[in-house]
């Protein structure tokens, strides 16, 4: 996962995000040099996600979501529209959900 093109702002990334639409989906960002991971919670229900990051340009980072108890794997990417705002989508899916930073 080490980025060589990392020019995204690390800081306003990094943090704990709680999508508005479902209070239990936590998303924990961590940044250390070069290298981002993406750490998924969902309180209300048993899961098991493994999520790797493909490139990072400006603001923008893909990556790719596997559920392993669903079954499914799919593109994702996620947008930082400020300091409190991350869009995570799929175009696969023809979604977007917004997250808002609580940390």
């Amino acid at each position: 996962m080490l980025l060589s093109s990392f020019s995204f702002s690390q800081d306003k990334l990094e943090g704990v995000w709680q999508q508005k639409e479902n209070k239990d989906n936590i998303l924990i960002v961590y940044v250390e040099d070069d290298n981002i991971q993406f750490y998924n919670y969902q309180l209300d229900k048993e899961f098991h996600i493994n999520e790797i990051v493909l490139n990072v340009d400006n603001n923008h980072v893909h990556t790719i979501y596997e559920d392993i108890l669903e079954g499914f794997t799919y593109e994702l990417y996620y947008n930082l529209i400020n300091k409190n705002t991350l869009v995570r989508g799929s175009e696969e899916l023809k979604t977007e959900v917004i997250y808002k930073k609580i940390g």
